[in-house]
């Protein structure tokens, strides 16, 4: 088992935020955008939505690919793609080109996620994986705070076209950071006649499965507080949306805070037995928040809201570290696949279901409870 570098990790956990760059780090300039391309703000938004579905569906390529070629080519291709497509985006005159360039930055964006975690498949198991998957979570946690700010901070300084060629750049000093410092790490590679089988293996790994299932809940409920906290914050709360940026960053450092100390309560307790207790806190948590917002006890409420949205990072951090140990080296890639591609489709179609009829902390911490008890459910559920 390799020794946990840190400039090793650091670069896998920058891989995983090419999704939040990819998504957030534009937000910004939305408007902007609709102006200087003359279009609606409809099809300036789908442009983000094109680039989450390229996020989703780019793990379902380059997932099983790198189980065939390895994890440094598809690597290389992903990031080179990326550079690319933010080149087109940063150049393109209309918005039908935008959207379609954007989907493959997304597509291209997708390899780092789910080859950072093959890669560290491969090297890493046990309590070493789950320690990798907290910094995970802590670079999710941390990108989609940052990547606004810096965002809006770089757009209103510059042209909006000058977010996407920092992108291009970022992506370029990725591509030569990962091929300086990560080595290939695949020691068993597929042949194209068996990557339908190891599909179904992985399908078919029920321990893999229950984890994965559990993490794609824990992020549909993520997404049903990401997807409606905006507007529920301001809205109804009436937060001004400097006011909400601060509270959406103190819960973001819950994430990261979350991770690093279910990552160290691991090494000195079972992880299945930690990710238990953290679901039923998880769903306490939750519960509480629904009952301050029927009670309307504002204050009360939000302070509940931090330790829901924070026990959800140390639960996944274990749950994805668990999954990626449930399967063999060489069905890594593909498992990641899998896991990326649910954990996106779950929390994709929680977030608009949170705010059906108009979002309100009532109806998006109920959306949060029922995804985070069925997350309870199957983690309670033992049998493999």
């Amino acid at each position: 088992m390799a020794k946990l570098s840190f400039s090793f990790a650091a670069i896998l956990g920058l891989l995983t935020a090419i999704g939040p760059l990819c998504s957030d780090f534009y937000l910004p300039a939305l408007p902007e955008i609709a102006t200087h391309l003359h279009t609606s703000t409809t099809l300036t938004q789908l442009s983000l939505t094109s680039a989450l579905i390229g996020l989703g569906l780019g793990q379902l390529f380059f997932g099983p690919l790198s189980d065939r070629m390895g994890r440094k080519m598809p690597l290389l291709i992903s990031l080179l793609l990326f550079v690319v497509a933010s080149v087109l985006c940063a150049t393109t005159q209309n918005i039908y080109a935008l959207i379609g360039w954007r989907f493959l930055q997304g597509v291209a964006g997708a390899g780092g996620s789910v080859l950072a975690r093959s890669i560290a498949r491969d090297n890493y198991h046990g309590t070493m994986l789950t320690q990798f998957f907290a910094l995970l979570m802590t670079v999710n946690g941390i990108a989609p705070v940052v990547s606004p700010v810096l965002g809006g901070y770089i757009s209103s300084h510059f042209d909006w076209r000058m977010l996407f060629w920092v992108m291009a750049g970022a992506g370029l000093a990725l591509l030569i950071a990962s091929q300086l410092f990560i080595r290939e790490s695949l020691s068993e590679k597929s042949s194209a006649g068996t990557l339908l089988g190891t599909a179904k293996t992985v399908l078919k790994n029920r321990r893999f499965m229950r984890f994965c299932l559990i993490q794609a809940f824990m992020l549909a409920g993520l997404f049903s507080y990401i997807g409606a906290s905006s507007f529920v914050l301001q809205n109804e709360y009436g937060l001004s949306a400097m006011q909400f940026s601060l509270l959406f960053g103190v819960n973001g450092i819950g994430l990261i805070i979350s991770a690093l100390i279910f990552s160290r309560l691991t090494r000195r307790h079972p992880s299945e037995g930690l990710m238990q207790i953290g679901l039923v806190l998880a769903v306490a948590a939750g519960a509480l928040t629904l009952l301050f917002a029927w009670m309307h006890l504002s204050a009360l409420a939000l302070i509940a809201l931090f330790f829901t949205v924070a026990f959800n990072s140390g639960i996944s951090t274990i749950a994805g570290s668990e999954a990626m140990s449930a399967v063999e080296a060489r069905e890594s890639g593909t498992a990641s696949a899998i896991l990326g591609m649910l954990m996106f489709l779950f929390g994709g179609i929680a977030a608009p279901l949170a705010g059906i009829g108009g979002e309100t902390m009532l109806k998006m911490s109920f959306a949060v409870v029922v995804s985070y008890s069925i997350a309870l459910v199957i983690g309670t559920h033992t049998r493999e």
